[in-house]
């Protein structure tokens, strides 16, 4: 009890300091964009337009919600602080009537994103016209349409940045795009403190410069100096510096970026060097100098004082860094985390589906019982109700009159015949022989065919449990794939990087998925084109030397875009499958009933099969022709081969009343160990050559669609590099009116000289018909397939110092 107790308060505690945590965070982000209101409202350009603190007003409101009228309050202070009463007057002239026009505009709806900048610069120019009065002079309407438009500009870039602030970014992959609109707004932030100054350093200008030092520090010198340059512009157009100062900030930043690895301090140190150093051509005085250095030397001094808390949370926003890759992989495994509790939770409804299925309905004893006494009811009410020894025989001598009644059922079950007589003992007791046996036997009719039924109805639902729980078994594979990939470590993906970067190679993200043997696939992001080249020249060797089996490329994505390029690598098969076919109609038709496949279902395994369907024509190649497609989609999608043909088998049966059935004759090829699985349902024998020597693979059961309950027959071989298999449908086998038709192709498979498995399927095909003087009384359809070594495209690369990932792995669950 005292456990328990302990447990709940460690919960309550627990979620205490959660809640108060998370009040913290929100206390704080208010409190962070009310200052934003407030320098926004204050910001300028040239102390005469003023289009910041309206498009913050706008771009706030959709992403926060309309109940943030708070902060157009805040940015008419800011207005107020920076140009009186004038200047905050116009201001709240522009949130006051863009509040009312959206009100009205939207009252019964969100309104459209897209429309937002608009509307905001809209009404920037309606308030600053309004704010001049009814005589309007050029200048005033250039400068109210210039101050609109940049009202809308602004608005786009800040709907972009604010949801960092807000904290309700989805990602903390940027695209060029955001990295320009939040140095926009950083920079926008940064001239509301224009004017400000403590003993001559600017704040402006401090700040400015923090703002590129923090960009060198935590993403290097293209971040810097592009930070740099839209920083320094922005600062020219509110008056603060001059167009030589935003140069030699842009090459102070690029300096600074390239010493990124060496560590703040030594970026702070060539930061004011280059300031001081670079600054004696860009300032008039050395008073101004002085005050620039002392400006760099104070920003240095709050870049050195920053928290490493939040040099990490700017460095998860900048590509290629180690915080933005670990933040990457994060949120890739929560997701997958997601992904496989759900997939979970799937698997498990078909699993509750599936039992529920098996355990409704009674048993095969308890159903024919039931039937047997519905049976002696039905007769008592036809025939013993208006019996006057209806009280003897049933209320005295119920149990004797019951038993009487289910030895005659017995009889007549096993003579139905209309001659057949009751039983003695019911012959003794029953006044109504005549009409009971009549009645009897027209129950028994009825029950009979209801028996059937109720078996039916068993069977196709023990095949629907089987069903349920084969793809309950294939969700749950999925899953078990998923948290694999999810349990792949970071360290072996650092590994890779690591790596790659010892070969001359950099690339922005390596996520592994899976490095179990046979199913390994690591998925590599490349920042530029060319990805294909780099991939098979570089990464497939070095990652088949780190994992240990030959790695190819399969899939490559984006690599004709400019953008970042994707390519996936994956265990390179040991074998290779290649298959021919050689197939006619019946006397010469233009349709076969007969259907082949060979493909490769994606899972380390290769299929053949060959199809017979019954009888001939479009009418046998559409039943042959569905079941193969259905077993390839089964097949694909995880499923047992031996529920795959269970389901194939019943949907024959239950597609028409018809009789339809198909033969199968399929062969499952390991590629990665060469061990195959022969399924043989009422096909022909099978051919397995290997050096001139050749046997037979066969089978004996019946078509798929006959019985309800088929036997599957699995044959396995182990087959080896070079070996045929010959796959053929009954009417090539059964074309030569010979006595042992299995010596015979035997004897014909083994004298081929040819290799080329098309050139064999040809043969043999013509040898059927031969034999037959060319009459050809059934479809034909011959498959070959031939078993080699695949050949790797490239050797395995092995760096020193480099060990496998696999060893690892096993170190790891070791320990």
């Amino acid at each position: 009890m005292a456990d328990g107790m302990s447990i709940r308060t460690g919960w309550v505690a627990e979620y205490r300091t959660a809640d108060v945590e998370q009040s913290r965070q929100s206390v704080g982000r208010l409190v962070l964009l009310a200052g934003l209101a407030v320098l926004l409202g204050r910001a300028n350009i040239e102390h005469a337009v003023t289009p910041f603190g309206l498009a913050y007003v706008a771009a706030l409101m959709e992403i926060l919600g309309s109940r943030r009228n708070w902060v157009g309050l805040l940015v008419v202070v800011g207005a107020y602080w920076q140009g009186g009463v004038g200047t905050a007057t116009v201001m709240a002239l522009s949130v006051v009537l863009y509040l009312t026009i959206r009100k009205m505009l939207f009252r019964k709806h969100r309104p459209d994103i897209h429309w937002v900048p608009f509307l905001a610069g809209f009404v920037d120019v309606a308030a600053r016209l309004a704010a001049v009065g009814s005589v309007w002079t050029r200048y005033d309407v250039m400068i109210a349409l210039a101050e609109g438009a940049l009202v809308t500009i602004l608005t786009v870039i800040f709907i972009q940045s604010l949801p960092m602030l807000t904290g309700r970014i989805t990602s903390r992959d940027l695209r060029l795009d955001q990295w320009m609109s939040l140095t926009i707004f950083v920079g926008s932030v940064i001239a509301g403190l224009s004017g400000l100054e403590v003993r001559g350093v600017v704040i402006s200008q401090v700040a400015v410069d923090w703002s590129v030092l923090m960009l060198a520090v935590v993403g290097g010198p293209m971040t810097s100096v592009t930070g740099s340059v839209v920083l320094g512009i922005l600062s020219m157009l509110s008056g603060s510096v001059s167009l030589a100062s935003v140069a030699v900030l842009s090459f102070a930043g690029l300096l600074s970026g390239v010493v990124k690895d060496a560590g703040r301090w030594l970026v702070s140190l060539v930061f004011v060097l280059c300031m001081g150093l670079l600054g004696a051509s860009a300032h008039p005085t050395w008073h101004a100098l002085f005050l620039s250095c002392i400006e760099a030397g104070v920003a240095s001094l709050f870049c050195l004082l920053s928290t490493k808390k939040l040099r990490a949370f700017l460095a998860e926003f900048v590509p290629g860094t180690a915080e933005h890759r670990l933040s990457e992989q994060q949120r890739v495994r929560r997701i997958r985390s997601l992904l496989f509790e759900k997939v979970q939770e799937m698997g498990q409804v078909f699993d509750e589906l599936s039992e529920t299925f098996a355990e409704v309905g009674e048993s095969q004893v308890v159903s024919d019982q039931q039937l047997l006494s519905d049976m002696v009811g039905a007769a008592m009410h036809s025939v013993c109700t208006s019996c006057p020894m209806l009280s003897k025989c049933w209320e005295r001598e119920g149990v004797a009159t019951y038993n009487a009644l289910v030895h005659t059922i017995a009889k007549l079950e096993q003579s139905p015949g209309l001659q057949t007589p009751a039983t003695q003992d019911l012959r003794e007791r029953c006044v109504r022989l005549d009409s009971m046996l009549s009645v009897l036997r027209n129950n028994l009719e009825l029950t009979d065919r209801d028996a059937k039924w109720i078996t039916k109805l068993r069977e196709q639902r023990s095949l629907v449990t089987a069903q349920l729980a084969g793809v309950a078994n294939v969700i749950r594979g999925i899953a078990s794939e998923i948290e694999q990939g999810n349990e792949s470590s970071w360290s072996g993906e650092d590994q890779i990087l690591d790596a790659l970067e010892q070969m001359g190679l950099y690339v922005d993200h390596v996520h592994i998925v899976s490095l179990e043997p046979g199913k390994v696939e690591v998925e590599v992001t490349q920042p530029s084109q060319g990805s294909y080249d780099n991939s098979v020249r570089v990464i497939a060797p070095l990652l088949s030397g780190i994992v240990g089996e030959n790695i190819t490329v399969t899939q490559v994505f984006g690599d004709d875009d400019p953008g970042p390029c994707t390519s996936v690598f994956t265990s390179a098969r040991i074998y290779d499958v290649e298959t021919a076919a050689a197939t006619v109609a019946r006397d010469g038709r233009l349709v076969s009933g007969d259907t082949y496949a060979s493909v490769d279902l994606d899972n380390g395994r290769f299929a053949v099969a060959v199809s017979d369907g019954m009888g001939n024509g479009e009418r046998a190649q559409k039943e042959s022709k569905a079941a193969l497609e259905l077993l390839k989609k089964l097949l694909k999608a995880g499923f047992d081969e031996q529920l795959a043909i269970k389901t194939i088998n019943s949907t024959l049966l239950l597609r028409s009343r018809e009789e339809m059935f198909t033969t199968l004759d399929m062969a499952l090829v390991d590629l990665f160990s060469a061990r195959a699985e022969f399924l043989k349902i009422g096909s022909a024998p099978s051919f397995l050559c290997r050096n001139g020597e050749v046997r037979s693979v066969a089978g004996a059961n019946v078509p798929i669609g006959i019985l309800q309950d088929i036997d599957v027959q699995t044959i396995h071989e182990q087959l080896q590099d070079g070996d045929l298999l010959v796959l053929m449908s009954d009417g090539v086998f059964d074309a030569p009116a010979v006595y042992d038709k299995e010596e015979w192709f035997a004897e014909r498979i083994a004298g081929l000289s040819e290799c080329d498995p098309q050139t064999i399927a040809d043969t043999l095909l013509d040898a059927a018909a031969a034999i037959n003087h060319g009459q050809i009384d059934d479809d034909m359809t011959v498959v070959v397939a031939r078993i080699a070594r695949h050949q790797p495209e490239w050797a395995a690369i092995k760096l020193p110092g480099v060990t496998g990932l696999r060893k690892q792995e096993k170190k790891r669950r070791g320990a």
